[in-house]
């Protein structure tokens, strides 16, 4: 009796012994292998109390080992912003698109900062300044504290990190930059603008940027100073401009003035009205030496 209960201790001490692990950074697994801890990476050994298991590089962490070998590869970051740069194995680094300086400690805030909305930046980016590009090419940086991309004129829409957002005008109208919907002329927005149809009786290329580049149709008016501004007859014609087909305006006959924006044949013949101011300008000259 008591040889089989010496023998049941035996056991249970070499048990003991066989569960735990020589190297002070493993943890025994199933069957008694040996695995490294967390924060550690390589290959246990039962000869060495300190081991192979060799703690994971500066500013990286890793999970518990599930195999008998693992690889530096195996650490990753604490910062989940920041990469593991593959010639240091270090975290010195953060993500493209982010800013700043990884934090080591595992748990704590991220030390890398998201570029601004619709920014772009490459890896290993220290400061906000580097943020210095927008993924749409139809958009640019504004000059807001932190910069912010927002559509080029003639653009519409909210630029971001996933594709062009900006959507070009059509032709006809026009929009300021920072426009972020399509609202045309006399809609109300509270959205720094839109696309603004031409006047009435004129037209535009796309890309045009302001009212200015809005043309008459009619290619006998031109826009004049009224606000909004309105397609008229040009000097030397009359009538109402036509948005399509034949000129609306009449050109004066020859030898005739018109004022711009005459609707209704007004035409006055400036050799008339040359000639009669000549003999008045004549006989004032005569009165003047009589006197």
């Amino acid at each position: 009796m008591k040889a089989n209960s010496l023998i049941l201790i035996y056991l249970s001490v070499i048990a003991s012994v066989n569960a735990a692990c020589i190297d002070v950074h493993a943890t025994a697994g199933a069957g008694g292998v040996c695995f490294c801890n967390a924060g550690y990476y390589g290959t246990s050994t039962d000869s060495d109390p300190i081991g192979a298991c060799q703690q994971c590089p500066n500013g990286t962490i890793s999970a518990l080992a599930t195999t008998v070998g693992t690889p530096v590869t195996s650490c990753f970051c604490n910062d989940t912003n920041a990469y593991l740069n593959s010639g240091q194995f270090d975290c010195q680094k953060c993500n493209p698109n982010y800013y700043g300086t990884p934090n080591p400690i595992a748990g704590g805030p991220s030390g890398c900062s998201p570029c601004p909305a619709g920014t772009v930046s490459a890896a290993g980016s220290t400061s906000i300044l580097s943020c210095n590009n927008c993924s749409d090419v139809n958009a640019f940086l504004n000059s807001q504290t932190p910069p912010v991309c927002q559509c080029k004129a003639n653009f519409y829409g909210t630029p971001n990190s996933y594709g062009s957002k900006c959507i070009e005008c059509p032709a006809g109208t026009v929009s300021v930059a920072g426009s972020t919907t399509a609202n045309f002329y006399g809609t109300p927005t509270t959205s720094g603008g839109g696309c603004i149809t031409c006047p009435t009786g004129t037209n535009s290329a796309a890309g045009s940027t302001t009212i200015n580049s809005c043309t008459c149709t009619d290619t006998n008016a031109s826009l004049n100073s009224a606000i909004p501004p309105v397609c008229q007859c040009n000097p030397n014609f009359y009538g109402i401009p036509t948005s399509s087909g034949a000129s609306g305006c009449t050109i004066c006959p020859l030898g005739q003035t018109a004022p711009a924006g005459s609707v209704t044949n007004i035409c006055k013949s400036a050799i008339a009205t040359s000639t009669l101011i000549l003999p008045i300008a004549s006989l004032l000259f005569c009165l003047l030496l009589l006197i």
